[in-house]
């Protein structure tokens, strides 16, 4: 039987997660185990969203306890404003490429209406993005 991170999920609910952080951390040692050695880009966004919790608090203790690792990784944030938000093409093919390549985050809107739809990659920031940007970027940063 191969391991599924959504029962673990709801194994680790059953044992008190995320309110009890020793099972969380269990949970995430687990995950840890059964995927390298490092917890996967994406986990910790598909947990929090599991367990109605923010990101920030799973990674806020990933780094407080030293034996877990976060996967080294890229991050693109999407700008989710009420322009930007509206280019469901760019979304669903982010959606469609990220799952083990780069962590895929929403943001708030970014302020740069009139120059989007706008993303960041790494922390950089590119304005007017299309798919063809988006197919560049993950072509050259996740072989």
């Amino acid at each position: 039987m191969s391991w599924n991170l959504e029962e673990a999920v709801s194994y680790y609910q059953q044992q008190g997660a995320p309110g009890n952080q020793s099972a969380l951390i269990s949970m995430l040692r687990e995950v840890q185990q059964e995927n390298g050695g490092k917890i996967p880009i994406g986990i910790p966004t598909a947990i929090a969203q599991a367990y109605g919790v923010k990101e920030s608090l799973l990674l806020a203790i990933i780094r407080r306890i030293p034996s877990l690792r976060l996967a080294d990784g890229h991050c693109l944030e999407l700008c989710a404003g009420p322009n930007c938000g509206k280019q469901t093409a760019l979304a669903a093919l982010a959606e469609k490429e990220s799952p083990g390549k780069f962590a895929l985050k929403y943001v708030p809107c970014m302020r740069l209406c009139g120059k989007g739809p706008n993303l960041r990659w790494d922390g950089v920031l590119y304005q007017h993005a299309d798919a063809a940007l988006l197919r560049r970027l993950i072509g050259e940063n996740c072989k």
